[in-house]
Parts: structure tokens; sequence; C-alpha cells
């Protein structure tokens, strides 16, 4: 797949991306990104890992400060909402990014199809895919070594700071592929990016304020009366 090839020559990719005037290279990307993202998620779910880290977060039974049942409860939740956000995430990112990148590059005087910024945009989370099974490999390394060991903990911090790295290798990709698909300088284009995260972070949250609610009406009613 020709579209791989963002990863070592971004330009002139990203270029020849925005040229199809198609939203079809980056449905490929981002659908390849979706599946391999909820079968690791699966798997985690699967081995019980998944479980095992949100205990560690909300504390051992008969040591969590949350109501008896409420542990539970979250984590057969998280169970299941994390394969499906995996899964869904991915495309929902996509969508957002590129039309917040759409009408923020129309304040700068960048021309286009949305189909252009759609390609792009998504083209652009190949780097996701390098970096989600990076992430899945350091992950599985921590849990056969210990997260609680200091070399455990260490590798925690390498998974976060690898994540960290691939999300800013996205963002510039973005960067390049809008001021290909939109015809601006990437000035302009980077511009654009910093209206689209303050956009995309008053979203993130509204999101975290909703689940955070939910999560008080859920422990609540899941109290002893």
């Amino acid at each position: 797949m020709g579209v791989v090839a963002v990863i070592w020559s971004p330009v002139r990719t990203l270029r020849e991306v925005a040229g199809r005037h198609s939203a079809l290279p980056g449905f490929i990307v981002v659908a390849v990104y979706a599946v391999m993202s909820l079968a690791i998620s699966a798997a985690f779910v699967l081995s019980g890992a998944t479980r095992r880290q949100l205990q560690e977060g909300l504390g051992r039974p008969g040591q969590s400060a949350l109501p008896p049942g409420v542990s539970e409860t979250m984590a057969r939740t998280f169970e299941i909402g994390a394969p499906i956000a995996a899964l869904l995430s991915p495309f929902l990112i996509w969508f957002l990014v590129s039309l917040l990148m759409q009408l923020a590059t129309r304040l700068f005087g960048g021309t286009g199809p949305l189909s252009s910024m759609l390609g792009v945009v998504g083209v652009a989370q190949a780097p996701f895919i390098v970096g989600g099974i990076l992430g899945a490999l350091l992950s599985v390394l921590q849990l056969w070594i210990g997260a609680g060991t200091p070399f455990g903990v260490a590798i925690g911090y390498l998974v976060s700071l690898v994540g960290l790295a691939f999300f800013v290798w996205y963002v510039v990709l973005v960067v390049v592929g809008a001021a290909q698909a939109r015809g601006v300088g990437y000035g302009e284009s980077a511009g654009s990016c910093a209206l689209s995260c303050v956009g995309l972070g008053g979203l993130i949250i509204l999101l975290v304020m909703v689940a955070g609610i939910g999560i008080f009406i859920v422990a609540g009613a899941a109290a002893p009366q």
C-alpha cells in the first residue's frame, strides 16, 4: 500500500494523496489502525491484563475507596467498553480532526475539497500503527516483569513517551497534509491545527465531564442504602 510511504516520505506521499481528491486512502489507513487496536485491546481483556491494570488503579478488593460492587461493575464495563472504544475512536478522531481542519484552514484562505482533507488526515494516522504495535510489546514486557517493580515502572514511563512521540509525529503529518490538501502554507496550517486542538480539547473536556457524572451516578446507585 503506497500510503505507508508517508512514514519515510511524508511530503511527497501526502501531496499525492491530496491530489487524488479521495477519502479512500485515509479510510484504509484508519480502518487498519482500528482493527489492529481492537485486536490488541481484546487480547489484553481476554488475558486479564486490562482488569489487573484497572484494579491497580482503583485499589485491591477491600482496599478501594469505592463502595462494594462498584469496582467490579466498573471493571466489567471497562472490559466491554475498551475494545469498542479502540475500534471506534480512530474513525471518530479522523472525522473530527478533518472537519475542524477543513473549517480552520478556511480562515487562512484555504481551498480544496473535504475529501482531500479526509485523505491526508487519515493517512497521517499511519505512524499510530507502528506506535500501537511498539506500545503493546512494551506493555506485555511490563506485565511480564511486573508493573510495580522499578524496571516495570520505567517501562511504563517509556510507553507514555512512545505514545507522546507518535502523537507529535501525527500532528506534524496533519499539518503537512492539510497544507497540501488546502493549498496553504505550513504556518497557516499549523495555526489551523492549533485552533482545531482548542476545539477538540474542549470537546474532550466535555466528554470527560459527562463520563465522570456517569461514574458518580453508577457509584451512587451501587452504594448500600
